[in-house]
């Protein structure tokens, strides 16, 4: 039976959360007191610590975006001007855009069919001697398995995580950005740690730590190397460690949540989720669901006609050299060209109401019998 609810048409599910508040109004309160609102305060230290606990690694390292965070990793590892590094089509813009800011040269990479990993085989036609590192990207908080691993270990090829939607993703029982050398975050209001903008940066070498936050901190003014500031702001890091506290009861409840909207799938229907490892595990950013590309269209336009907009909609989200700035680096990757034309990116998210879960519940169940919603 349909849940008969009145909802704004054009866009009757809010895909943005915020956290509930957490006495931030005391702590910012004891942040203006202390009267050091710059990236030097005591609380970023307090931050950093926390996030290095909370992911298990040895260093975390606080910064004003995900994009600095991809940046200053790429720096670190010595991407500089015309070296290339390996980005996978399904990336976005925000992922591939720090390789420009190095003046290096992205090379696109197709991923493995049905997932976000990167493919091995297409990592081998495009690796040379110019190429100095490789991103992956749990795209969505969904595992990226290391498929590539051993090939990229092989010809000395560092990895970087841009696990900028996958705060708790775990891959073979770990978490993203804690799987290869480098982990990348993003802070923005849309991630599941927001603080309005910022980021932070996950690695267990300490040299490397200290490498970037040297460079992240304008090289503490010492005037022997080149540095940049991207330090985040003490209102901010205040805000992200208040918010940390609640991470793992928002993962339980948007596991909650996308296990309900699972439920209402038949075995055999037209939708499923995406692919992950017995061992893996979804933040669920957003759950996402996969079907035949025949199927493709009609569901896609069914979704955006009830008030439920793919990326591809709301975003322009496709391959990568799609994009003008892009496109003289595009090579052929139908894998990913078929995976970001045949997912669905469902909200999930804590605030949702149980009346809004069972609304979305009728709409998947139906295009997945081949229904119209």
């Amino acid at each position: 039976m349909t849940t008969d609810l009145r909802y704004d048409a054009a866009h009757p599910v809010d895909d943005r959360y915020t956290p509930p508040p957490d006495r931030e109004l005391d702590a910012f309160a004891a942040v203006l007191g202390d009267g050091r609102l710059s990236g030097g305060a005591p609380i970023l230290a307090e931050y950093e610590q926390a996030l290095a606990t909370w992911f298990r690694v040895t260093r975390a390292i606080a910064v004003s975006s995900g994009s600095a965070a991809l940046h200053a990793a790429l720096v670190a590892v010595g991407v500089g001007p015309d070296d290339e590094v390996l980005v996978p089509a399904t990336a976005p813009i925000a992922t591939a855009m720090p390789i420009l800011t190095c003046h290096a040269t992205p090379v696109i990479v197709d991923t493995v069919p049905g997932s976000l990993a990167l493919d091995p085989q297409d990592i081998a036609r495009k690796l040379t001697s110019r190429t100095r590192a490789a991103l992956t990207l749990p795209m969505w908080g969904y595992p990226a398995d290391d498929t590539a691993a051993a090939i990229l270990a092989a010809a000395g090829v560092p990895i970087i995580e841009d696990a900028c939607q996958a705060h708790g993703t775990r891959v073979r029982g770990r978490y993203a950005g804690t799987q290869h050398r480098i982990g990348c975050f993003s802070t923005h209001d849309r991630k599941l740690l927001p603080t309005g903008e910022g980021g932070f940066i996950l690695t267990n070498d300490e040299e490397l730590a200290d490498r970037i936050d040297y460079y992240t901190h304008l090289d503490h003014l010492r005037g022997d190397a080149h540095g940049v500031n991207y330090k985040l702001a003490a209102p901010l890091a205040m805000i992200g460690h208040r918010r940390l506290g609640q991470l793992n009861d928002q993962l339980t409840a948007r596991r909650r949540n996308a296990a309900r909207l699972l439920s209402v799938l038949p075995p055999d229907g037209r939708l499923r989720e995406l692919g992950y490892g017995s061992d893996d595990a979804p933040n669920y950013y957003a759950l996402v669901l996969t079907s035949a590309p025949q199927h493709a269209t009609g569901i896609a336009e069914a979704l955006t006609a009830a008030g439920l907009p793919l990326d591809s909609v709301r975003f322009g989200y496709g391959p990568l050299y799609r994009r003008p700035l892009f496109a003289t680096y595009a090579t052929p990757c139908p894998n990913a060209q078929q995976l970001t034309t045949t997912t669905f990116h469902l909200p999930v998210h804590p605030a949702m109401t149980d009346q809004t879960l069972g609304w979305v519940a009728d709409r998947i169940r139906n295009l997945a019998e081949g229904q119209r919603s």
